[in-house]
């Protein structure tokens, strides 16, 4: 078992469901969450987030929205727009609405689920993810180490070159 700040990166090979099960999986780029999780502490994730289904084309957070949630992509593509930024598209296994989960604060993204078809999101509140550190802490606190580490690499992104 790895402490809290032993991070996967992008070149080591998956771990989690995919590779349990003995199917192979693709490479791991650093945006997914929650990786390494067993199908056992899966289905604890599942107990406490919010499964969605959206149809194409539907909008699934606006704007300046006040609804804090970290929503992990199940299946499908969100496209993800802030103003003066160019889109970013979202695919499956990858996160979006980690600012607003972590401070609480007004989405400063519109999210819509892109036209080529559906999109299924898991949706964890902040209320879902202390429900599931007191019944599950080991998860919550993967859950935690994992969204920080996708703030961390899109924060560095942001730095300039040495």
């Amino acid at each position: 078992m790895s402490d809290f700040f032993s991070y996967q990166t992008a070149a080591e090979p998956p771990r989690g469901r995919a590779a349990k099960a003995g199917t192979a999986a693709p490479a791991m780029p650093p945006q997914w969450v929650l990786q390494e999780l067993s199908p056992e502490d899966w289905e604890h994730v599942l107990r406490f987030a919010a499964r969605r289904r959206h149809g194409a084309g539907s909008a699934v957070v606006a704007l300046g929205a006040a609804e804090p949630a970290l929503h992990l992509i199940a299946s499908g593509q969100v496209r993800l727009e802030a103003p003066g930024q160019p889109p970013q598209l979202r695919g499956e296994g990858e996160a979006f609405g980690l600012l607003s989960f972590l401070d609480g604060a007004p989405s400063a993204v519109a999210a819509t689920v892109t036209p080529a078809g559906p999109a299924e999101l898991l949706r964890i509140t902040p209320d879902a993810l202390q429900q599931l550190a007191a019944w599950q802490p080991r998860v919550a606190m993967a859950l935690l180490r994992d969204v920080g580490a996708l703030v961390a690499v899109r924060l560095r992104a942001l730095q300039p070159a040495d």
